[in-house]
């Protein structure tokens, strides 16, 4: 009877022990397969952290990019601007003006320092004033140059010789320029005319004074930034 029991008692142990072994060895499994799951979780974080870090650097190279390339537009129009504001600095600055627009610079002068009256012909102050632009733009080869005439909005007296009206006057002033120009050493694939009439004005006002504003020619001088969209991977707008 005695060893019925202890024989009893030795199986109940073997068995508990083997339970005990099979949860042990499916918990150690779970807990395998956890850590295992973890770490795929861990490596896919941080191929997507290395993916961003690496666009992030790609963004900041291009900005820096960027940056170089706005800071050399701005330069050489900076510096152009001030070679044209030294070049014209000797004549009455309320007959002209020098300013940086859309990535050109524009030279306005108004036609009292250009012409006379109702002429299509330079006087001898705008002359000067074009020669010593011509000078400017020799020593900048690359820089287009547009010529554009502008008048007022007052019909052109009936009879004016060789001028019907405000698009022949326009026309015609921008044409001399341009010819001018030529004589002086500019190539002449450099230089375009083109005639405004009274289209684009400066002052919409009714005054007297806002009608001058408007009588004047502007050379529109253009840069070749090919060099810097090449940087920037777009296509020259010149």
């Amino acid at each position: 009877m005695k060893f019925n029991f202890v024989k009893a008692s030795l199986s109940v142990l073997l068995c508990t022990t083997l339970l005990a072994s099979c949860v042990s060895s499916k918990k150690y499994d779970e807990l395998k397969a956890s850590k295992e799951a973890l770490e795929r979780e861990q490596s896919a974080s941080r191929d997507k952290v290395n993916e961003l870090t690496n666009t992030l650097k790609e963004r900041e190279q291009k900005l820096t990019e960027l940056e170089r390339a706005m800071n050399e537009q701005k330069k050489i129009l900076d510096d152009l601007r001030n070679e044209v504001n030294a070049a014209l600095s000797g004549f009455n600055q309320g007959d002209l003006s020098v300013n940086i627009k859309d990535g050109k610079v524009y030279v306005s002068m108004s036609d009292k320092l250009l012409f006379a009256t109702g002429s299509t012909k330079v006087n001898s102050t705008g002359k000067q004033a074009l020669d010593q632009l011509v000078d400017v733009l020799k020593k900048n080869q690359s820089v287009g140059v547009m010529v554009e005439g502008h008048t007022d909005d007052v019909e052109v007296l009936a009879g004016t010789k060789n001028i019907a009206d405000n698009w022949d006057l326009s026309v015609l002033r921008a044409t001399e320029i341009t010819r001018l120009m030529t004589q002086r050493g500019l190539s002449p694939d450099r230089v375009t005319p083109a005639g405004r009439a009274f289209f684009q004005p400066v002052d919409t006002g009714r005054s007297a004074a806002s009608k001058a504003k408007n009588r004047r020619t502007e050379i529109i001088l253009t840069p070749d930034f090919t060099e810097i969209y090449k940087i920037l991977g777009i296509q020259s707008q010149k």
